[in-house]
């Protein structure tokens, strides 16, 4: 009987003791365990996801070329052969990059014009003509320019109109003239923000391909340099006055 009773009181701490080491760590795992995750609705999802794709940040970058052949797909014009859409697509993007070398080649061609070593400005050795200006006044070389221009001697006049321009502008104070002065520092000469610049800078352009180009002055190319030199002079008589 005793021995029952031992028997049954080592059972009794075993389970007590078993209970008192394992109630903290059930309570733990009881405790750390994750609440329910709330989870958001698919309407709300889906709005987040267009504005996330929507942002800028994330859009897929195209080329030119990829842009260039989404439009020519989406072209709603007559309906043509596969064969001729391609076509015209190719022709279509050639002429596209014939048109930007075009543009490249004219923009190097003037950025070397303007910053080449150049000969000195024709305010001292005019072509074609002998004689000396070198104190006329601006409204002596206007007026032989236009009269060298009435003979034929375009050449010369545009040589002339150039003097003219130039003195003009020294006695508005936008640049200062001297005969040992280059074309192209001139165009740097003359205030970027002020009027006139760019009608200045294409005379000069002008007078350059005309005089340096090799071919003969035609009328054509005088008049539009009459017209700049104007242009220009108008402006920068304005600027003066304000």
């Amino acid at each position: 009987m005793r021995l029952s009773f031992l028997i049954a009181g080592v059972i009794t701490a075993l389970v007590l003791s078993g209970l008192a080491a394992g109630g903290p760590q059930a309570q733990k795992t009881t405790a750390s365990a994750p609440a329910d995750y709330a989870r958001a609705d698919a309407q709300t999802i889906q709005t987040h996801l267009d504005k996330i794709l929507s942002d800028p940040r994330f859009a897929a970058h195209k080329t030119l070329w990829q842009w260039l052949g989404e439009k020519l797909v989406r072209w709603g014009g007559p309906h043509l052969p596969d064969a001729a859409k391609r076509v015209i697509g190719w022709v279509v993007i050639i002429w596209c990059v014939l048109t930007l070398l075009a543009i490249l080649a004219h923009l190097a061609w003037t950025i070397w014009l303007l910053a080449r070593p150049q000969r000195g400005s024709l305010a001292s050795e005019l072509p074609g003509d002998g004689e000396n200006y070198e104190n006329a006044s601006f409204e002596q070389l206007w007026a032989r320019s236009a009269e060298l221009a009435r003979t034929g001697a375009f050449r010369a006049a545009v040589g002339l109109l150039l003097v003219a321009l130039l003195r003009r502008l020294d006695a508005l104070k936008v640049l200062h003239f001297h005969k040992s002065k280059t074309n192209g520092e001139y165009v740097r000469e003359y205030p970027s923000q002020q009027a006139g610049h760019r009608e200045f800078m294409q005379f000069v352009l002008a007078f350059e391909r005309s005089i340096y180009g090799g071919s003969e002055v035609a009328r054509s190319a005088y008049d539009t340099m009459t017209t700049l030199a104007q242009q220009v002079l108008s402006d920068a008589s304005q600027k003066s006055q304000i």
